[in-house]
């Protein structure tokens, strides 16, 4: 699916790999940003972007969301679920105020599979749509210092495959996003090597265009056999 003439929502778009994807995608496309910061919303509409506020976390920023979509944007062709928050913490033996898991759980997962319940019915009026999910390899396997955040991603894995089948004879087609780690602000505080979100997007953006279910960097396509078939090297891998 050619990535061009067509109008694209992305959760999460006014920072990080969201930011840097609608900027790459903003020449050929009508691009519109979903977040809740109304600062950077409005850095947004300066820079050109449509913009809708809306906190994923909250059930009638959604529904508002979804209407806004369906009056002002009934051509929507494209979503990309981008949106996501990390608490690193030791699930174990931290005190962590008790909404944090919820709202890890809410923005990074029911948030956006209620958003694409409510914007299927827009998708599925376009000769051809896209839904692209981003997860992460700790779906896969998670990380001992972020366990929700693993579980999370692993719920919009699950998802996102089953999302597929259920979708499988109409022209809407869904896609998993798996980044590595990249240098946003998520991962400021994180010291390995990090990819930037323009090498990123340059790379990630044919296989979109190509058709790929998959939409990843080489490294992590290995990863999910290693978590499969090797979880103790996996286990190493991740608490490095």
């Amino acid at each position: 699916m050619k990535l061009t003439n067509k109008t694209i929502l992305i959760t999460g778009g006014t920072s990080g790999i969201g930011n840097t994807l609608a900027q790459a995608l903003q020449k050929h496309n009508k691009v519109i940003l979903l977040g809740k910061d109304p600062v950077k919303l409005e850095k947004a509409r300066q820079q050109g972007f449509l913009t809708i506020p809306c906190d994923l976390s909250k059930q009638e920023d959604i529904e508002k969301a979804a209407i806004t979509v369906q009056n002002d944007y009934p051509d929507l062709a494209v979503l990309f679920n981008n949106a996501g928050v990390q608490y690193n913490y030791l699930f174990t033996s931290s005190v962590m105020p008790l909404d944090k898991i919820g709202q890890e759980m809410d923005i990074n997962f029911t948030g956006q599979a209620v958003l694409t319940q409510l914007l299927i019915p827009v998708l599925m009026t376009k000769e051809q749509a896209l839904i692209v999910n981003t997860t992460s390899g700790l779906a896969y396997f998670p990380k001992l210092n972020g366990l929700v955040y693993s579980a999370s991603k692993a719920a919009l894995r699950s998802f996102t495959t089953g999302l597929r089948y259920a979708l499988c004879d109409s022209n809407v087609k869904v896609v998993e996003f798996i980044p590595p780690v990249t240098a946003t602000n998520m991962t400021a505080d994180r010291d390995e090597n990090k990819m930037t979100p323009q090498e990123l997007i340059r790379i990630i953006l044919p296989q979109l265009e190509k058709g790929r279910k998959v939409v990843t960097t080489g490294k992590l396509r290995l990863f999910p056999w290693i978590a499969f078939l090797f979880p103790g090297l996996a286990h190493k891998i991740l608490s490095k």
